[in-house]
């Protein structure tokens, strides 16, 4: 039996809001213990009752270094609603922890791209690159509608400073932002290629399906090779 086919109950300790619309959600099984995975991996979650049998997957934001387990959940549908409003001591059925999103390099540079709440397995990705790869570089490049949009802003304007091999860059594609660090337009092939070969580089991309296969074709025609982009497309929730 496959990870995902186990399924098991998760209880929620703690709800964190991030946004205006996104929340986290701090995780143990029910019987007090801590889920064993690995950053970028994904939980599918069950509300049968909903109508929804198959359950839905939603990425780990959490690092195995941090000592527990999160999901960050953007509330859009009555699905991930449901989830955003639990509290502590509210449980559900899940899957164990499975997936293939994540580096098994540690040397190539990590180029992050995410739309949106897409942003959610990055956060883990990136804490568990400090703690494993210390000396590994790492851009992200995080598109959102709107400034209030921008989940994990203020985590990783704070790790950037601490870390100064890891580059955030925030894009914002509905609103003219007064912060001039933001770019507000969309992201674009070049600035996730640059200037430098393309093809020194480990490139993950997570989002809407338009916004994933875009992009994938976009740097399949600057040279990257297939072997090197690593990609998770969602639908909405």
């Amino acid at each position: 039996m496959s990870q995902e086919e186990i399924k098991k109950t998760y209880k929620v300790i703690k709800n964190r809001v991030e946004t205006h619309d996104t929340a986290t959600l701090d995780l143990v099984f029910e019987d007090g213990s801590v889920p064993q995975y690995k950053a970028g991996q994904f939980i599918t979650i069950y509300f049968p009752e909903i109508g929804t049998p198959e359950g839905k997957a939603y990425s780990i934001s959490s690092s195995p270094s941090e000592k527990g387990m999160s999901i960050t959940i953007k509330a859009i549908g009555l699905f991930s609603k449901r989830l955003c409003a639990m509290k502590p001591g509210d449980a559900f059925i899940g899957s164990l922890p499975y997936g293939y999103f994540f580096s098994e390099s540690d040397r190539t540079p990590l180029v992050l791209v995410a739309g949106g709440i897409g942003v959610t397995p990055f956060r883990g990705m990136i804490l568990d690159s400090f703690e494993r790869t210390p000396h590994r570089k790492i851009i992200l490049f995080q598109s959102c509608k709107t400034v209030d949009d921008i989940v994990f802003k203020k985590d990783f304007e704070d790790l950037a400073r601490k870390h100064p091999q890891f580059k955030p860059i925030f894009f914002v594609t509905r609103q003219e932002s007064p912060d001039p660090s933001h770019i507000c337009r969309r992201i674009e092939v070049m600035d996730i290629v640059g200037k430098n070969s393309p093809k020194e580089k480990e490139y993950f991309i997570c989002g809407s399906i338009p916004f994933v296969g875009d992009l994938w074709k976009a740097l399949r025609k600057k040279g990257v090779a297939e072997e090197m982009i690593c990609t998770e497309a969602f639908f909405s929730h």
